[in-house]
């Protein structure tokens, strides 16, 4: 009998798993036939009323002096300094000389070129007796009012083409603007404050040689400030010029109020987003400070819904008499779980929450409906 148990083992094995693939396969087959069942019951609806529904944005970004600009050098020479140090922190009133540049060598070139004005003028004078005796006071006066040291006055007006010729034959215009291009030239050796302000960045030291070109530095006012926002495309259409704007930052404690001044019509490449620009005032802002902004849009025509009632295709399931039915829907705005909504006539009953078993032809029975407000 030892002999045959090891078969009588085998055996038992084999029958063993027979059995068992029968059983699993049984199982399997009731999993597959056995139906969803409907879960839906009693379906909670909502009645849809559109009005003016108040978008909170939220956004930040940085501020920007109003008036501010870079300095460069429009001529070469060795950087001198104006009345006050040109460092950063030095406060300018307008008017004041920033900075200079040595401009001896130049300035004694543009005298030389006023001297030879003069001596072409001087040399106008007797012939302007002898041919325009009723216009050569004019001249006259105006050759004694010259001076090197100022700047050149308008030459005397011609009343006909005859005295214009007579004047540009002897190369006096040439000369004269000539001269004006030269002083205005000479004007560039001195940059003068544009406005009260204060230095932002200096880039230059006393004796050194600045070259035609060169950034000198940036100039600012500490009175106006701009802050630019960056709202997403989609929400950008809600925001207009006049809408209040609250703003807050770690850096000081309250609420800045303000409004929008404009909007940018150009989407940035980079971040695909809309600039938003706010203008402030408030004598605690710095130039480079991040504020945070918080305003509130209207949407008119509009409802608000839950956010997960909406499918991949922007719809929702409405109940039109008792069939259920998917409506497209235009998304104006989403925000968290909660997302504002066209394109639902005022009365109709969408899904309150989202129900299993609920597909577009279903039939809805007047009990298992149940509309809240």
């Amino acid at each position: 009998m030892l002999k045959f148990r090891p078969y009588m083992v085998a055996v038992l094995i084999v029958v063993a798993g027979v059995l068992i693939g029968r059983f699993l396969g049984s199982g399997k087959n009731q999993q597959t036939e056995r139906q969803v069942p409907d879960k839906a019951g009693q379906v909670p609806f909502v009645e849809i009323r559109n009005g003016e529904v108040e978008r909170p944005l939220r956004m930040s970004g940085k501020v920007q002096a109003v008036k501010k600009i870079e300095i460069f050098a429009e001529v070469s020479g060795v950087f001198l300094e104006g009345s006050k140090p040109f460092r950063e922190g030095r406060r300018f009133a307008k008017g004041d000389v920033l900075l200079g540049i040595d401009d001896r060598v130049y300035r004694n070139n543009v005298l030389a070129e006023k001297s030879a004005l003069l001596n072409e003028l001087t040399m106008l004078l007797p012939d302007l007796v002898i041919d325009f005796p009723e216009q050569a006071g004019e001249w006259k006066q105006y050759v004694r009012d010259f001076s090197l040291d100022k700047s050149l006055r308008p030459l005397p007006g011609v009343r006909n083409n005859r005295l214009r010729n007579y004047v540009a034959a002897r190369n006096i215009y040439n000369k004269f603007y000539a001269v004006r291009s030269m002083e205005e030239t000479l004007a560039k050796y001195r940059i003068k404050a544009p406005f009260d302000g204060l230095v932002t960045v200096s880039q230059v030291n006393p004796g050194m040689l600045v070259r035609n070109g060169q950034k000198l530095g940036e100039f600012a006012s500490p009175k106006a400030f701009e802050l630019e926002l960056s709202a997403p495309v989609r929400e950008s259409s809600l925001i207009r010029a006049g809408d209040k704007v609250f703003l807050t930052t770690d850096d000081f404690d309250g609420v800045l109020e303000s409004e929008v001044t404009r909007i940018n019509d150009v989407i940035d490449p980079d971040t695909q987003t809309v600039g938003v620009y706010v203008l402030l005032d408030d004598p605690r802002l710095k130039d480079g400070m991040y504020l945070s902004a918080k305003l509130t849009a209207p949407v008119d025509n509009a409802a608000v819904i839950s956010r997960e009632l909406l499918d991949a295709e922007n719809r929702v399931y409405a109940l039109r008499d008792t069939v259920m039915v998917l409506l497209p829907l235009d998304v104006v705005s989403v925000d968290g779980k909660e997302a504002i909504v066209r394109g639902i006539p005022d009365g109709t009953a969408i899904v309150a929450k989202p129900v299993e078993g609920l597909f577009s032809g279903k039939v809805i029975k007047k009990t298992d409906v149940k509309i809240s407000e």
